[in-house]
């Protein structure tokens, strides 16, 4: 029964409160804007940009804020970028210098440029929404210096025709490379798979912002793309053959085909270690033990360079578990007796599948499958 009573009771108080609360829509216009006038950005810096304002509910409640950004010649009819205030009610809004970068990019800002945005606030409640007829200007220098962290290549030239972006291979900081095939039309960059930063070149075969892809011509070989965002430089090699070779007698132990997405592959390769008890083998004269040492030779740019292992280590045989560094290629000027991996025994009198993926976990790396 006392539940009974309590319950009740909780009715008609809720039904009092009810009939007494009635929302008081008014609100005074944001006013007195206030921020930084001029910002070099500093994407490292760990310092906020803070934007406040004044205004608020003629009955002291919330009021929801937004702040609104755009060119300096827009008139926020249909902003660059907006944003919640901090909290949504606070009448402030803390951005980052990243933030405020992606901003200055949006109002057409290239790296290493001066210009003005300017930003204005919103205040709604209940529904009714109304903009600050005041707005303040934040002059923005962009950084010269801004290196993505990743990279994929997208146009009507890929191998794909840009129906997907090609990922690059991070080799150090600022640094990409993509082993690719071009056909003639166009290529560009991007930062991201979605909603990323687009880059080009310019007529003068630098690297900058931009959204307007560049023609190419078709290559019959395969091409290595380099970006170097240090020093924003582009750089292409043409490859026109890599081969597998015995390092006591360069025979071919493949000839490397490539079939896409950065992938070299040979199937069915004849495994036979070089052997001076046996003639077939091709061994030289000076030869009194089994050799199965190799490496791989690629023809960039019309000259033999080789693709070998790239510690100081002289040649091993591979252990069970050999991590994927062991089977990691680095690019080095060709010599006999350096670079050289030892094959393992258990693929002498084999055939075998090789591979070489110039994207794998950011490395280029070989291997051995389908042993037979």
């Amino acid at each position: 029964m006392k539940a009974i009573y309590i319950f009740l009771f909780s009715i008609l108080f809720l039904a009092g409160c009810s009939k007494d609360y009635k929302l008081d829509e008014g609100f005074t216009l944001p006013n007195e804007l206030s921020g930084p006038k001029e910002v070099a950005i500093d994407l490292q810096s760990s310092e906020n940009i803070v934007l406040t304002w004044n205004g608020g509910a003629n009955d002291g409640g919330v009021l929801l804020y937004s702040v609104l950004f755009d060119k300096a010649d827009g008139d926020f009819s249909d902003p660059i970028y907006s944003s919640q205030s901090d909290f949504g009610a606070y009448r402030q809004l803390t951005l980052t210098h990243v933030i405020l970068n992606k901003i200055a990019r949006e109002a057409g800002l290239k790296t290493a440029e001066t210009g003005k945005i300017k930003w204005t606030v919103e205040a709604s409640r209940g529904g009714i929404v109304r903009r600050s007829q005041e707005c303040g200007e934040i002059q923005v220098t962009r950084p010269a210096e801004e290196i993505p962290e990743q990279l994929f290549l997208l146009g009507s030239a890929s191998e794909n025709q840009g129906m997907e972006p090609l990922p690059f291979r991070k080799e150090s900081d600022g640094i990409f490379v993509i082993y690719t095939k071009l056909n003639a039309g166009n290529i560009y960059f991007t930062d991201a798979l979605e909603n990323g930063v687009n880059y080009t070149v310019d007529n003068s075969g630098k690297l900058i912002e931009g959204d307007e892809a560049y023609n190419v011509e078709a290559e019959d070989n395969v091409v290595r793309l380099i970006l170097n965002f240090n020093t924003k430089t582009i750089a292409k090699d043409v490859i026109s053959g890599v081969r597998m070779i015995w390092g006591a007698t360069f025979d071919v132990i493949a000839d490397m085909q490539y079939v896409g997405n950065g992938i070299y592959k040979k199937e069915s390769v004849n495994i036979r270690f070089v052997d001076p008890n046996d003639p077939t083998t091709n061994p030289p004269s000076w030869l009194t033990w089994v050799e199965e040492r190799y490496y791989f030779i690629a023809t960039i740019n019309g000259s033999d360079v080789c693709w070998g292992r790239g510690d100081a280590i002289s040649a091993e045989q591979p252990g069970e578990n050999e991590p994927a560094t062991f089977y990691e290629l680095h690019e080095f000027t060709w010599s006999q007796w350096d670079h050289l991996w030892k094959m393992s025994h258990s693929l002498n009198q084999k055939t075998c599948t090789v591979t070489i993926d110039t994207n794998a976990d950011g490395m280029m790396i070989h291997s051995f499958s389908d042993v037979k």
